[in-house]
């Protein structure tokens, strides 16, 4: 009997305990987002080819993320959308995005804060399928003027390859701040 408490005790004491972290969790919304508040507007890849847009939701609570790229008829179209949402537990960002509405793909992940300031996006596609991939979005933002992205695959051999020719090093433009 006293080898079945201390066993419900040692359960118990692990489930109530909370996860080990470096530093606390932000207290406010602007903190929790301070590390992403720079990607807030809209940004042009390619000539335009490329637009991403960045909104925030209702009191800064989420963002809003959509891709368009521009076909040769000069018309945009949506390549993906969904939310970012900030995750306290993990102290980064988790997203689900609708892939190429009407596809039944998406993309789902987390958005971190490297130390040098840049953001990394890890994603898990998951195709209409159900095939998987993994690839890696890098932003580098400077406080003011243009950023740089990168768009890299997972290539089954434990490193990353650009996703289509150029994709390693993609100018940023601000078209608007949001």
């Amino acid at each position: 009997m006293r080898a079945a408490w201390i066993s419900i005790f040692i359960l118990a004491s692990c489930a109530a305990a909370p996860a080990a972290k470096a530093q606390p969790a932000p207290a406010r919304v602007e903190e929790a987002y301070a590390p992403y508040a720079g990607l807030i507007g809209t940004w042009q890849s390619n000539g335009g080819e490329i637009v991403q847009r960045f909104n925030w939701g209702p009191g800064r609570s989420y963002i809003l993320y959509s891709t368009t790229t521009r076909g040769g008829d000069g018309a945009e179209h949506l390549h993906f959308e969904g939310i970012l949402l900030y995750n306290a537990a993990t102290q980064a960002l988790d997203f689900l995005i609708a892939l190429e509405p009407g596809s039944l793909g998406l993309e789902r992940g987390s958005i971190h804060a490297e130390a040098d300031g840049s953001l990394v996006r890890d994603v898990e596609f998951v195709g209409p399928g159900g095939a998987t991939g993994r690839f890696r979005q890098t932003y580098r933002l400077p406080s003011t003027g243009d950023g740089e992205t990168s768009l890299m695959r997972d290539d089954g051999h434990g490193g990353w390859t650009p996703t289509f020719p150029g994709s390693e090093h993609l100018a940023m433009h601000r078209v608007d701040a949001g």
